[in-house]
């Protein structure tokens, strides 16, 4: 089924017409959510090798109201695209997943037919059904939830939800696509992080490397964006940083892992409950100078990312008030 509410009242008429007629060709119908036209018109309009960008990275929305002050924010920053780190619905699949589809495009319709917004499969997009991947595939009309795209002087990369580090064609196929960089910036984007300060357990995220990680090692990846845990992290391991930008409007969760920080490590979340119960604030911001700043309510974001030759940089930024939480150079 395709859930897409969105295509033109000229299409509608179109279909008409050629039904009255009896005419047998119909004229293509591009889904407005598939970011490959418009990336196509992007190109068209900056050339082929551009040297400077400018995208954002959020997820975890789950159908949250909060969602629309995200995307309000995320157009006011003017992004030429954007990637997502996936849960943009609760249940992928099931007469619930068809229901949050709808939500979606009537959330983040406008959005999505403005920028190229490039998606990839979480744990909710699976969940559901049997039907799960086709209703994502069929949203988007994208044909893989694992690929790779292209623009300028950078790559970005595309996983899926399940770990791959035991699953050698997957692997194989990851490092041919990063072999191929040919020098160029090379961004993952996945839902499931490898490193976590939040709540998810350590057999979900094991805080580990892996077969997986050490490929980006090998071949300077330059950033791993995941989801997942509703938290905001950044940290550096070996030479590539993660990062996670999970707070596009579901509900953030509790920082109960910090003791597996690094030093300069930077991250937001809810307080435990032994720390709340000390009087503190229900959320913090842990600064790279470990600075710690007290926040009453919960704070959603987007992560803005420019770059500019061999430069690039990074903001974590709040969707309400336009403020600038986290900032580096990567």
């Amino acid at each position: 089924m395709n859930f897409v509410k969105s295509l033109s009242l000229s299409t509608i008429v179109v279909s008409l017409i050629l039904a009255v007629t009896g005419c047998s060709s119909a004229p293509e119908v591009v889904n407005p959510y598939n970011p490959e036209p418009k990336m196509a018109s992007l190109r068209a309009s900056t050339g082929d090798n551009p040297t400077k960008m400018h995208f954002l990275v959020f997820g975890d929305s789950k159908g949250s109201p909060e969602f629309k002050n995200v995307l309000k924010r995320a157009d006011a920053l003017n992004p030429q695209f954007n990637i997502t780190t996936a849960d943009l619905v609760k249940t992928g699949g099931g007469e619930k997943g068809i229901l949050d589809y709808q939500r979606l495009d009537q959330q983040g319709g406008w959005f999505m037919r403005k920028y190229p917004m490039w998606p990839t499969v979480g744990n909710h997009e699976e969940a559901g059904g049997e039907d799960a991947i086709n209703n994502f595939t069929n949203f988007f009309s994208m044909e893989k939830a694992m690929y790779s795209f292209e623009y300028g002087n950078a790559k970005f990369i595309a996983l899926p939800w399940p770990k791959m580090s035991e699953d050698e064609t997957k692997l194989s196929w990851l490092e041919d696509e990063l072999k191929s960089a040919n020098g160029k910036h090379i961004f993952i984007y996945k839902h499931r992080p490898h490193y976590t300060v939040g709540s998810k357990k350590y057999k979900d995220v094991e805080g580990l490397e892996s077969k997986t990680t050490r490929l980006y090692d090998k071949y300077k990846v330059k950033a791993v964006f995941s989801g997942h845990d509703h938290i905001y992290y950044r940290t550096k391991r070996n030479d590539t940083h993660y990062i996670i930008s999970a707070g596009a409007g579901a509900s953030i969760y509790k920082l109960k892992r910090v003791k597996d920080a690094l030093a300069n490590d930077v991250y937001y979340g809810m307080r435990t409950k032994k720390e709340i119960m000390t009087g503190a604030a229900l959320y913090k911001f842990h600064a790279a100078d470990g600075t710690i700043t007290d926040i009453a309510k919960p704070m959603y974001y987007v992560v803005s990312v420019k770059i500019d030759g061999d430069k690039v940089s990074i903001e974590m930024i709040d969707a309400k008030t336009g403020k600038v939480w986290d900032k580096a150079e990567i």
